[in-house]
């Protein structure tokens, strides 16, 4: 027992010295609304690789994504890809009312895949709270002539 509860000392005391929080959580809102909101979830790999999973909106339509994020210091590099799920697929057939709503709403990207690319500053707090900028592109993979839809993003947080 006395070897465990060393053991558990150790690896607290390297935790509490590595001097990063390994959780963090941020709610994030962007222009012109590539994802907004957003929550989302980090787990930090160590002090500079984290990776993340994240649920937001489009245009009030959900999407979801999975990132790498690199930081340099206070800047961070990240690179996502997600998807907007196409709500029909659980439902069987459709009206063109049905289709026309969705389109609408996910801005006609419903079904489709992207990718984002973002640079950004975060400012981390000593009692975990995060503060987050960051402007970069996204890109849905609809057709050969699908446009880079450029935005900025603005996130509070905490990290634990």
């Amino acid at each position: 027992m006395k070897k465990v509860i060393a053991v558990l000392l150790i690896l607290a005391a390297i935790t509490a010295a590595e001097g990063f929080k390994r959780h963090a959580l941020t709610l994030s809102t962007g222009i012109p609304g590539l994802i907004l909101p957003e929550l989302s979830y980090e787990y930090s790999l160590d002090a500079d690789n984290k990776v993340g999973i994240a649920a937001g909106t489009f245009a009030f339509w959900p999407e979801y994504r999975l990132s790498y994020v690199r930081m340099i210091s206070s800047f961070e590099l990240a690179g996502s890809a997600g998807f907007v799920p196409n709500l029909d697929d659980d439902r069987g057939e459709s009206g063109i009312f049905d289709d026309l709503f969705e389109g609408i709403l996910s801005c006609g990207t419903a079904g489709e895949k992207f990718i984002s690319v973002t640079g950004g500053y975060r400012y981390t707090a000593d009692g975990g709270f995060i503060f987050r900028v960051a402007d970069g592109g996204g890109y849905f993979f609809v057709d050969d002539d699908s446009p880079v839809i450029p935005f900025i993003q603005l996130g509070v947080g905490y990290g634990f």
